[in-house]
């Protein structure tokens, strides 16, 4: 081999080294899922580390810490066996009960899984939640940033439905401190009645009760009632005005 080849393949040796050596990596905080597929199970590392595979369907089961990817979906259908606690609806999470934060405040985002699901975790004291039959619901108020990122990130739920996750059994009507907006998905709930002001006149509808996986959306923004739904299997309405 001539002194020149010799030194044609030192050089791309040494362009390929730095190049492993430079390979993209992105940090993760806590306890995340390894790739897309559940099959895949979790990465359990709590502390802040790195990985070469960049996070999938970051913009709806992930958000963002110091330039690190905190997980704050439901582990569930990537086999997570340890602790669940069960919510149902909308609700804050403060990363600082999945992640070391040095501050002595919550740092909120907000969960966008519709209806009954599971986080490892248990709502800070700090943060306005009612326990009821053993599942946590939300009694605060949803602020503007809550209202700005929904539409965006409710796309949550259509990721996970492809997964067909276990959901926790809810049998009762949300009690009356849980503002947010209803989602049913057990035929034998109470039907609960949403009282709406239309100028003088009260307008009272019933709230849909869907089968299974189907999804209602109620929002009451500034007396606009809004529905929008997530069709699967057939469902009944039951409608009403008095």
């Amino acid at each position: 081999m001539s002194r020149m080849n010799r030194m044609g393949l030192v050089g791309a040796a040494l362009l390929l080294a730095a190049g492993t050596a430079e390979a993209k990596q992105w940090k993760y905080a806590g306890m995340h899922p390894r790739s897309g597929q559940p099959a895949d199970g979790l990465c359990h590392i709590e502390a802040m580390h790195v990985h070469t595979a960049a996070p999938v369907q970051a913009d709806v089961l992930y958000r963002t810490h110091d330039g690190a990817y905190v997980f704050i979906g439901d582990p569930t259908p990537f086999g997570y066996e340890g602790p669940r606690h069960s919510y149902y609806g909308h609700h804050p999470v403060v990363l600082n009960v999945l992640i070391n934060i040095e501050v002595d405040v919550d740092v909120v985002e907000y969960c966008y899984h519709d209806g009954p699901h599971y986080h490892a975790y248990e709502p800070p004291p700090r943060q306005e939640f009612v326990e009821k039959e053993d599942v946590y619901y939300y009694a605060g108020e949803y602020p503007e940033e809550y209202r700005r990122e929904s539409p965006q990130l409710v796309r949550v739920n259509t990721v996970y439905r492809t997964w067909n996750p276990t959901r926790p059994v809810v049998t009762v009507a949300p009690p009356p401190e849980y503002h947010g907006p209803i989602f049913q998905v057990n035929v034998n709930l109470p039907v609960p009645r949403v009282e709406v002001n239309v100028g003088a006149v009260p307008v009272r509808h019933d709230v849909v009760v869907v089968h299974e996986r189907e999804v209602v959306h109620e929002h009451d923004d500034h007396c606009e009632h809004r529905r929008h739904k997530h069709k699967k299997h057939k469902h009944k309405k039951f409608k009403g005005r008095d």
